[in-house]
């Protein structure tokens, strides 16, 4: 079954429901995860604007640096 079939049946099945209660935990699990992917882009986000800070700082590793690193780390 397609994703699409299974968003019509889903969409049937709300539009045609005389059940409020159910209705209200539709509605409740969409705005859960609404407010899930925002925390998660506001976090990303956050994250993405302290490495930038740091690289401003000249705080971070080459490449070449990272792969001395692993090196290390491989022989212990």
């Amino acid at each position: 079954m397609t994703t699409i079939t299974e968003r019509e049946k889903i969409a049937k099945l709300v539009l045609t429901t005389t059940d409020d209660s159910m209705l209200l935990k539709i509605k409740a699990l969409i705005s859960s995860s609404a407010k899930a992917k925002e925390k998660y882009i506001k976090k990303y986000n956050k994250e993405i604007d302290e490495a930038v800070e740091r690289i401003k700082k000249g705080k971070y590793l080459t490449h070449q640096q990272v792969e001395a690193l692993l090196e290390e780390w491989d022989q212990k």
